[in-house]
Parts: structure tokens; sequence; C-alpha cells
């Protein structure tokens, strides 16, 4: 196992629990696929929802023709769910007054499922997990442990219908998570919470991709663990990251065998550096990036299986509204992406059944007022 330094604390403010990575020196490069010389990059256009005064959007999902993005309605800190009408977004009423969304999936026939928290009767956060029914949003009943408070970042759901979600459960220091947490349901209905040995734990669930029912991708505050069927084995990350403290956040597979997670390294010189980790042939190694200030929440892959990944920098040389976006160029190489218009950080990403690529975040107002913003390439 690596001694990889990792950080496992919860972030301040209303943002998702997100950090920031960049190069290694003397990282190799890898041949990792040009894009085809003929392919060629739409547009960005915005697409943000209007009517929404102090807003912060946490991911956005695509799914036979249904489009969803949630996060938190910071005017009153309650949960977000838009649903695309074609020209704009309809928000949808929710079970809970307070709380937020930090995750949600479109699924097949017309289910979506949304994570995140609600306030406690003593103002600290319940995980909750949501399911729209095609009609109206409801809460499942979940197996937590008595007095069980925490929040939930990540939901999935499998090709045979299976639901993952994941987050991190509160010790008596509100700051910090105490233990992972870790919970499926069935088709059927049922849930259970999902345990996953000391050996192979990656600490509390930031992202999950389950391809299929025995083949189920984890990526945790401590790295990335994987489940063939029968057991959990945590993931020996590239060697150069041994001894430093990273973060990951994002997953997705660009094609069978291949699995790309993001994130960011502390650096003392940038502060945090993108970070771009690759599973082939068997092994993890680190894509080369950019060398400036930034780091990544979201990945996925256009029609030509090209990567466009999603963050934010905290330095305005490299954008003045925050927003960074990173692609592959005709070598094959992870270079600075065309921005989306007026966009700032970016939280999520995904790709709808047109190829049309989407992406939401939120832009900081200059008099302190979160902007949503949600933009489609394509």
């Amino acid at each position: 196992m690596s001694d990889t330094t990792t950080s496992d604390a919860t972030t301040s403010g209303v943002r998702r629990r997100r950090l920031a990575v960049a190069l290694v020196a003397g990282v190799v490069a890898l041949t990792i696929g040009a894009a085809p010389a003929s392919a060629r990059t739409a547009s960005w256009r915005s697409v943000s929802p209007t009517g929404l005064g102090d807003a912060v959007l946490n991911d956005v999902s695509s799914e036979k023709g249904a489009t969803w993005t949630a996060g938190i309605d910071v005017t009153d800190w309650s949960p977000l769910a838009l649903r695309r009408n074609g020209t704009g977004w309809t928000r949808t009423p929710q079970p809970v007054a307070h709380g937020r969304l930090d995750d949600i999936v479109a699924a097949t026939g017309g289910e979506a499922w949304a994570v995140g928290s609600r306030g406690g009767g003593d103002d600290r956060d319940v995980p909750t997990v949501e399911r729209w029914d095609g009609t109206s949003w409801k809460l499942e009943d979940l197996p937590l442990p008595e007095d069980g408070h925490g929040i939930l970042h990540a939901v999935a759901v499998s090709p045979g219908g299976t639901v993952w979600a994941g987050g991190g459960l509160f010790g008596d220091d509100p700051d910090g998570y105490q233990s992972p947490l870790l919970m499926t349901r069935s088709p059927r209905g049922e849930w259970r919470n999902v345990e996953v040995p000391a050996a192979a734990s990656v600490g509390s669930t930031i992202s999950i991709l389950p391809l299929t029912e025995d083949d189920v991708w984890l990526v945790g505050a401590k790295g990335v663990a994987h489940f063939d069927g029968s057991a959990w084995t945590r993931q020996r990350l590239p060697a150069q990251l041994d001894g430093q403290t990273f973060y990951l956040d994002g997953i997705a597979r660009r094609k069978p065998g291949e699995i790309w997670v993001v994130g960011l390294v502390e650096d003392d010189r940038l502060w945090r550096r993108p970070l771009v980790l690759r599973l082939h042939h068997g092994r993890w190694a680190e894509v080369p990036t950019p060398k400036e200030t930034a780091q990544l929440h979201g990945i996925s892959f256009d029609d030509h299986n090209r990567p466009l990944i999603v963050g934010e920098t905290r330095d305005p040389a490299v954008d003045p509204g925050f927003s960074y976006v990173l692609t592959m160029d005709r070598r094959g190489h992870l270079v600075r992406g065309k921005q989306p218009p007026g966009a700032g950080r970016l939280y999520g990403t995904d790709v709808d059944e047109q190829g049309r690529i989407w992406t939401a975040g939120v832009i900081d107002d200059s008099s302190g007022v979160y902007v949503p913003y949600v933009a489609v390439r394509g």
C-alpha cells in the first residue's frame, strides 16, 4: 500500500467537499490516444437557470432525454433540484425544508436519484437519499445507525438497477468524518449497508462508478477501491504520489479496461495543481497536466472519446472567473480547453445521448451572491 497522505476533512461553506491537483515533476508522458484529426469541438453556450437569487449547483446528469441539476438554495438553505424543460429549467418541490443535494443521477424509466443531507433536530446533518418517481421527490428510508449524522456525496445506478449511495458519518468533531458510509438499494427497493474491509477502505465516499453488479469503482478520501463481485481491493496508485497530500473527486470510464480519476495534489509553489490518474492494462499512471494552480472535480468523454474535465482555479491569471477546463489535443496531451461563456467554478459534468456535454457550477458574483451556472456543448 502507498503511504500517501490524504485529506479527510470537510470543507467550509456551501461548496461540495472538493480540493485540487497538478502535475508532479518527473511524470512520464503517456500515450493515451489522440483525438481524430477530423474531430471538431462544438461551441459552448450558457443555459443557466433564471429566477434564482443565491444558489450553488453541485452536479448535472442526463439520461434518456431527461437532464437534471442539483445543489442548494443559499437564501433559505434548502435543497435544489432543477429539471430541463426544453428551453429552461423547472424547479421541483423538495420533501425537506432545509438541506442540500451534493449529487444527482438521471436514471431509466423517468427516475432520478439525489443525495445530500437535511438539517437534523440538533442542526447536525442527516444523510438523505431522494427518489424522483416521475412526478415528485420522495425521501428514502435508509438503514442509518442511531444518531447517524453525516452527509452523502455520491449516487450512481448500475445497469442492473442497483442504486449506490456513499458519503460519511460525523464523529464528535463536526468538521471531520468518523467513518465512511456506503449503501445500496436493490431493484426490489431494499436498502442495505455495505461494509468495505479495513484493508480496502478509502475513507468517506466521494464518487461511485458501478459498471456492472460485479465491477464497481469507489473513489474515497483516501484513494480508489474496486469491487469484483466477491471482494474489495484498494488500488495501488502511482508511486510518485507516495508521501504527497492529494484529493480525488470525479471518475469515469473511457472504454472497457480504462478508468480515469481526477482531483488535486497539494503543491508548495502552486498551492494545488490538477491531478489526473488513468488505469490502463491493470496499472494506474498519472497523466501530465498543465503546471498551474487548479483543482479538478468532474470528468466525462465526448463522442470522439476525448476527456472533458472541469474544475476551478484560484489564480485569476489562469481564468478571471475561476473556471477551469481541460481537454485533449491532437497529440493526446491534456491542455486547457475553451471555457464555457461566463463560467465560474465548475463542479460536475455529464454527456447525454446526443453527445452533448453538460457542466454545472457557480459564479461568484462581485456582490457576494452565488449565481448558479449551467452550460452545454454540442
